[in-house]
């Protein structure tokens, strides 16, 4: 029976002591708490994540090279936040000094179709291809199906004219041409200006080169993470202060057959 109440007694001064120990810390002055904050893995320096106390709601965002500061009082709740990276919250008298985020799934670039962005070109092209084919006769784009070769197929004739003559040549350029710049608006959805700054700092001139110099192709980009993103950015900014000689930007272009070569 004593030990019942030994017990009991024990739970109550363990409780009595927690309340005290909180009022305590809750008249605790706010003090810098200072870290730096990486991916999971530790090889990326994390910047412009948006450090936030809960408590008073102010906030902070860290460097280039992934460090910090906020001010708190140790039961304030800490929140480490931005698009691409799960968010965390931490106990600020509990915060290591060093914070790993995870990364989220790619938030991609939404390409609005307006004036002369690529999408608009497309569709103009993809009209001129209709309206060419339908003035030249095409109905296969070019690529006239082997069963037309076939007595029974159809007009064999048709076979010859699309794959041998001027409009058909045209017609199977102007495929491959729309078929590029689907997957060039497929890569700049994820390696485009806003993606690069947010992981790199680079001057307009410099950021124009590194996007021709180290554009990913569609295939490279299918699977692609925003960790995978931060990480072919980085290697890549390593090579380019390496070798930094800027390139002459290259001009879309589609070439028609109007006529033989002289």
């Amino acid at each position: 029976m004593s030990s019942v109440k030994m017990n009991s007694s024990n739970r109550v001064n363990k409780k009595i002591l927690m309340v005290m120990a909180l009022m305590v810390a809750s008249n605790v002055e706010a003090q810098v708490y200072t870290g730096r904050i990486t991916s999971a893995d530790s090889s990326l320096y994390l910047r412009d994540i948006k450090i936030t106390n809960l408590h008073t709601n102010s906030s902070s965002s860290s460097q280039f090279d992934g460090t910090f500061s906020i001010a708190a009082k140790p039961t304030d709740s800490i929140a480490f936040q931005h698009p691409h990276w799960k968010e965390r919250k931490i106990v600020a008298g509990a915060m290591p000094s060093l914070i790993l985020l995870y990364k989220k799934d790619l938030v991609l670039e939404e390409i609005v179709i307006v004036g002369n962005t690529k999408a608009a070109k497309i569709q103009s092209l993809e009209k001129l291809k209709k309206d060419r084919a339908v003035r030249d006769g095409i109905y296969f784009d070019g690529k006239p199906p082997l069963y037309l070769l076939n007595p029974f197929g159809g007009p064999y004739v048709t076979f010859f004219y699309e794959l041998f003559s001027k409009a058909g040549i045209n017609a199977r350029r102007t495929n491959k041409f729309i078929q590029q710049e689907l997957e060039n608006i497929e890569v700049d959805q994820i390696f485009n200006k806003n993606s690069i700054q947010g992981i790199i700092d680079l001057d307009d001139e410099e950021l124009e080169n590194f996007i021709v110099r180290y554009r990913p192709s569609l295939s490279e980009t299918k699977n692609w993470n925003t960790y995978d993103l931060h990480v072919y950015v980085k290697n890549s900014y390593a090579d380019f202060i390496k070798n930094p000689v800027l390139t002459k930007l290259p001009t879309d272009s589609l070439t028609i057959v109007t006529g033989p070569k002289p």
